[in-house]
């Protein structure tokens, strides 16, 4: 099977327009069902966006996306693995990666939603430090978790 080699970490470094192809196929193996507008909408109004990739074999298998949100506050976005290289810990070494990155240009708070059903994600962030600071009904009707972490 393709990408089953040892993964590759990297900040994207190009215009954050110039990932949209290759993080639209990741987010339609990540996500079941993805709509290519919730990206493709608000990718060019982030500000400061900050994305963090695992490659395998020259392929992208995990992401981790971000931005500023406030003079201190770093918003964790959007990020996901293929379902072929889950459980290998690319998650957590993405948003340790993401994070530190964020504490260098002097963000105090991470925070991050997620869907409360999405528990595998609910305890990646609880491994990381974050704590429980809300909960929230989106426009859609989704539960959500709101979780913070100090940097």
């Amino acid at each position: 099977m393709a990408g089953q080699g040892a993964p590759t970490f990297l900040r994207w470094e190009d215009p954050i327009a110039d990932a949209e192809p290759r993080l639209l196929r990741l987010c339609h193996r990540v996500f079941d069902g993805f709509d290519d507008a919730y990206l493709l909408d608000r990718l060019p109004h982030l500000a400061g966006p900050s994305l963090w990739l695992a490659e395998a074999d020259g392929e992208w298998v995990a992401f981790k996306l971000g931005y500023r949100r406030g003079q201190t506050l770093f918003y964790s976005w959007l990020g996901g693995v293929d379902p072929d290289h889950r459980r290998r810990g690319l998650a957590e070494e993405l948003t340790r990666r993401q994070h530190g990155e964020a504490a260098a240009k002097g963000f105090a708070h991470v925070e991050t939603r997620t869907r409360a059903g999405n528990n595998a994600m609910i305890i990646v962030n609880l491994r990381q430090g974050f704590h429980v600071v809300g909960f929230e009904v989106d426009g859609a009707g989704r539960s959500l978790v709101i979780q913070r972490k100090a940097l």
